[in-house]
């Protein structure tokens, strides 16, 4: 099913694979939109109460002794609002019995039923939690990788706040959206010079194209994830032709581990990283003003697409 959509979350010449040198460019991108200091305790009400679709995601470090980290969805500011989702990550039941504890909080009791999974955090390392609602599910997501799915127990409706405490040395970002995604994917993507493409994905299969389209329909940017081929391919496409692939960079990803992948478009070229990290250039094969659609198709699990001013 082809369906189209624009989602906001608030949610010439040969390419380069950038080294050290490049670094000062780099420095002038955040990793991700809103990324910032926030308190530890943090505790938000969010915009648009959760629903199926949404992928919950925040990013810290922890700290170098953890004992506990708990992750929370309220219905309600007080503190004995339900919580239809309760985390608990603990450090503290020894090192070869650590465990992602769930839980529900409703009408003032706990739940007696616990539902553990091993914990895949380490202390003093990064902490990237994403929670996605599916139907009738949560799906947790550490580090990247797939940990572990939790049937919903209880209603959803009416989650309209989400904390965070616990042994996290610093907290810099949360964010929440995106929907059921379905492939073939196309959104309107007006990315013009001083925006940035995001999308955060699970790999299924051996390819992903992820198509920046003119308004003519030609391709402006095909960045090709072959999984199959160890490869990251870049090309353009002006009518039914394509012009010489540019293949240069070693292969950043993994299987069955998501990916983040940002786009940039600067003046003089696309500028791609993945995972944070800088992957390369692509210098324009045309008008860089002219973007007018994505296109995302292949074995794939969207979780999230945004488009953005790169100084949000």
């Amino acid at each position: 099913m082809m369906f189209k959509a624009f989602i906001l979350i608030a949610i010439l010449s040969t390419s380069s694979v950038l080294g050290s040198s490049d670094g000062d460019r780099e420095k002038s991108y955040k990793q991700f939109i809103n990324e910032r200091n926030l308190p530890v305790p943090f505790k938000t009400k969010v915009t648009e109460p959760l629903k199926t679709g949404h992928t919950i995601h925040v990013v810290g470090t922890i700290n170098e002794k953890p004992k506990r980290i708990d992750f929370n969805f309220h219905k309600g500011a007080s503190d004995d609002a339900d919580m239809p989702l309760h985390l608990s990550i603990r450090f503290d039941e020894g090192i070869f019995h650590s465990k992602i504890v769930y839980n529900i909080f409703e009408n003032g009791n706990w739940s007696d039923t616990e539902q553990r999974i091993a914990n895949p955090f380490k202390a003093n390392s990064e902490f990237d939690l994403r929670v996605r609602i599916t139907d009738g599910e949560f799906k947790m997501y550490a580090n990247r990788k797939e940990i572990g799915v939790f049937k919903q127990r209880t209603s959803i409706d009416g989650i309209d706040h989400v904390s965070i405490s616990g042994d996290l040395k610093s907290l810099k970002l949360f964010k929440y959206g995106g929907i059921l995604f379905e492939t073939p994917y196309t959104a309107l993507a007006n990315l013009t010079p001083g925006k940035r493409l995001d999308i955060s994905a699970m790999p299924r299969g051996k390819r992903i194209d992820i198509d920046l389209l003119r308004k003519n329909g030609d391709t402006a940017l095909q960045v090709s994830l072959r999984y199959g081929e160890g490869a990251i391919v870049r090309n353009s496409r002006v009518g039914e032709v394509w012009g010489e692939e540019e293949r240069t960079g070693k292969f950043p990803l993994n299987k069955n581990e998501l990916f983040d992948i940002t786009i940039i478009n600067e003046s003089w070229s696309y500028q791609i990283f993945i995972n944070g990290k800088r992957f390369g250039t692509y210098a324009h094969r045309g008008d860089f003003n002219d973007v007018k659609n994505l296109e995302i198709t292949g074995d794939v699990d969207i979780l999230t697409v945004t488009i953005n001013d790169v100084t949000a």
